[in-house]
């Protein structure tokens, strides 16, 4: 205990001592071509918990797209050291800058209840978003929960499948024999809605999460086919309704909960004109929600001011956007754009009057249905490379893309959907 107290003064010590300036220097989201920072991480004293963490660390920090990790202490921009203690359950961490640098030491300790792979990938996790946020000025997604949807060829129903952001191990969540598809998590992070198409119609099923239960329960049904609902930051649930003809509408919905469980009750609806809307989405702020819209003859993302209910276009390039996906600080949405006969992810600004959009996924890759990461730092989607829809990642301000997933060929991935962070 005496050694974990020390470890602890010493962290707090030095975190007042770190230099705010440093970490806006390397990182800026809105800023292409981000400059990766050269990171050494050893081992100071071996053991198998710090062989292990080692290892989980390495691969977790390459995963994030901002560091380039190096075996060479000298030629690293920082350096991340790690060795045991005289408590077999603590390891010790410092992160340096090198010589010349005016970054400060940072010690920190870590407890261990097990060496468990999955257990110690999750404390590597934490380390390595405390590395991130010391280093970057973001806090960092490693060990966040990233859900798509799965299905084989020849099949007619998709699973839901999930994965942390940084370990290997994928896990089906949903077991039953509709289409799932469209996953929205609740504000706290631990609770997931989605849709199923099934024989009778188009059904929304809730499902804890964390802990994980595998068994949903339906709290809405439509005899249609409306599109995915979408938990706001407001705990409220936002879905389109066909409302006849060529016209779907948008409603707001209270989560209710009673002695029989949760289900939906309609609030207020949205909009109320003759075209196809769909597809809405709140700012993580909860004061825009963006949506889908055909009224000037072809799909736009359109955001409406909840508060007036007033709604203005924001995209003005290209004749079919979709897919709006809002960024964690609600600056920015990316979505999916129709260009040149293939479909790409671009970002524009919420506030952007002239709609003015950049290209995140790389150019000639066909790209749909974009997600941003809990820090902002990266942007997940589903991608066609061969025959198979497969999900990668870049960073938000664009770069080369990285699998996510490690699916086999004959299996399509489509639709992911990141929680709000490490839990």
């Amino acid at each position: 205990m005496k050694i974990l107290f020390k470890l602890i003064l010493i962290i707090g010590v030095s975190l007042y001592l770190v230099s705010p300036a440093l970490a806006i220097e390397y990182f800026d989201i809105n800023k292409p071509g981000i400059e990766k920072l050269n990171l050494s991480i050893k081992a100071k004293s071996s053991s198998d918990l710090v062989d292990l963490l080692v290892e989980q660390l390495r691969s977790q920090m390459q995963k994030t797209l901002l560091f380039n990790i190096l075996d060479d202490t000298e030629e690293s921009t920082f350096s991340l050291e790690i060795s045991s203690t005289t408590d077999p359950k603590i390891v010790s961490a410092t992160l340096a800058g090198a010589q010349g640098t005016s970054f400060e030491a940072i010690t920190t300790g870590m407890r261990f209840r097990n060496q468990d792979e999955e257990y110690v990938n999750l404390k590597s996790a934490q380390l390595g978003n405390f590395l991130i946020d010391k280093l970057m000025g973001i806090k960092g997604s490693l060990g966040s929960i990233v859900i798509w949807s799965e299905s084989k060829k020849g099949e007619s129903r998709n699973s839901l499948v999930m994965k942390r952001f940084g370990s290997e191990v994928q896990q089906i969540v949903t077991y039953n024999l509709f289409n799932n598809t469209g996953v929205s998590w609740n504000p706290k992070g631990d609770t997931i809605i989605y849709s199923a198409q099934t024989g009778r119609g188009s059904e929304i099923f809730w499902q804890g999460f964390l802990p994980l239960r595998l068994r949903g329960m339906s709290i809405y049904f439509d005899e249609g086919k409306g599109s995915s609902a979408s938990w706001g930051s407001n705990g409220k649930v936002y879905l389109a309704k066909f409302a006849g003809g060529r016209n779907t509408d948008i409603y707001e919905y209270m989560v209710v909960y009673a002695g029989t469980g949760p289900s939906l009750e309609m609030s207020r609806k949205l909009t109320k004109h003759s075209s196809i809307e769909t597809e809405p989405v709140l700012s993580p702020d909860g004061n825009k929600l963006a949506y889908i819209s055909d009224r000037t003859g072809s799909p736009q993302i359109y955001l409406m001011d909840l508060s007036t209910k007033k709604s203005t276009r924001l995209t003005n390039k290209g004749n079919y956007n979709t897919s709006p996906a809002w960024s964690p600080d609600s600056s920015m949405i990316a979505y999916t754009s129709l260009v040149g006969g293939k479909t790409a992810i671009f970002r524009v600004g919420a506030d952007d009057p002239l709609g003015f959009a950049n290209q995140v996924s790389p150019k000639g890759m066909q790209a749909e249905s974009p997600v941003w990461s809990s820090d902002g730092s990266m942007v997940a989607f589903q991608a066609k490379k061969g025959m198979d829809w497969k999900i990668y990642y870049v960073l938000s301000s664009g770069s080369s893309a990285q699998r996510l997933t490690s699916s086999v060929d004959g299996v399509n991935e489509t639709s992911p959907s990141w929680n709000s962070g490490l839990r």
